[in-house]
């Protein structure tokens, strides 16, 4: 594994290269790579998480099942935890310092916390192939998209008790809390009937839909904006966009062409340009989501996947 030397990763962004088991560290402000680690051989890196207020990076690994906690500071892996199979998704708490990953595969996520030593302390069974998962900003609740029994449950963090489920028509594949907490965005789309892709506005207070906005991506990424105004969804079909969905209007106001099948995205630090791995052509795109135009492509390791801005 390889060893940085002065490193200094505050203000980076890391992503994750699958298809080369390895960690690229972008420069944002020159836009351009400056760092990269090499991880162990046939893991697949495809998440990635920062702990907050630590130097710690969470990789999931999908195909070594597991989960590497990655120091920022010497830029080596210094714990690997085996997780559920295929792992996919990764959502932290800040409030309680736990780390929740889904397990395609074996239809669980994992519970991982970090006291003394970070550990796996748990493996909660789900729906069928769990997708998306995340956090509610302060209530103890979980919140787990699952493709192939196309439903979202809502699961108590305490004894992650099932709250709610519901029942999606179509395969939600991400969900994402509001910054406000009151509503859940979900991502769902239809196999072969890409006009019917849509997000999901859900009320939690009713536990219901109550809106659903159409969009003309497979939405694979879902990021609010950190004033909360805009929601940024990334497609990963053939056309391969980022689209902007104003929350107050409930519309689609901007549709920028990427490249082929894009997966994830993150914002820099003050939140203006949007950065959106791009797996089959090996780079990471700069936008600006607020024009609607692309600034600059940023060379990376093979299919980059996960993407995460570092902060301090």
């Amino acid at each position: 594994m390889g060893v940085f030397v002065f490193m200094i990763w505050q203000g980076k962004i890391a992503v994750s290269n699958k298809g080369e088991d390895s960690i690229s560290f972008l420069n944002p402000r020159f836009r351009r790579e400056e760092h990269r680690i090499h991880l162990g051989a046939g893991t697949g890196p495809c998440a990635l998480a920062k702990m907050k207020d630590t130097s710690t990076l969470l990789v999931v690994q999908a195909l070594d099942s597991s989960l590497a906690c990655l120091d920022l500071d010497c830029g080596v892996v210094q714990k690997i935890l085996p997780v559920g199979r295929c792992p996919s998704c990764i959502a932290v708490c800040d409030r309680t310092h736990t780390v929740y990953v889904t397990n395609a595969d074996s239809d669980s996520i994992s519970v991982v916390k970090n006291g003394d030593d970070m550990d796996v302390v748990s493996q909660i069974p789900v729906g069928s192939a769990p997708q998306g998962i995340d956090c509610h900003p302060y209530l103890s609740l979980l919140a787990i998209a699952h493709i192939n029994s196309q439903d979202i449950w809502l699961i108590e963090t305490e004894g992650y008790r099932l709250v709610k489920r519901m029942v999606i028509e179509g395969y939600p594949v991400q969900v994402k809390f509001s910054s406000k907490g009151d509503i859940l965005y979900v991502g769902c789309y239809f196999h072969n009937h890409g006009l019917f892709n849509r997000v999901l506005l859900v009320d939690l207070s009713k536990g219901a839909v109550y809106h659903e906005i159409a969009v003309g991506c497979i939405p694979h990424t879902l990021l609010e904006t950190d004033d909360g105004s805009f929601l940024l969804v990334t497609s990963c079909d053939a056309e391969g966009v980022l689209e902007v969905i104003d929350l107050a209007s409930k519309s689609v106001v901007r549709s920028i062409r990427i490249g082929e099948a894009v997966c994830d995205i993150t914002l820099d630090e003050n939140g203006m340009y949007a950065y959106v791995t791009v797996p089959k052509e090996d780079r990471v795109c700069v936008v600006d989501w607020k024009a609607g135009r692309k600034l600059a492509d940023i060379r990376v390791g093979r299919e980059p996947s996960g993407i995460a801005y570092l902060g301090e």
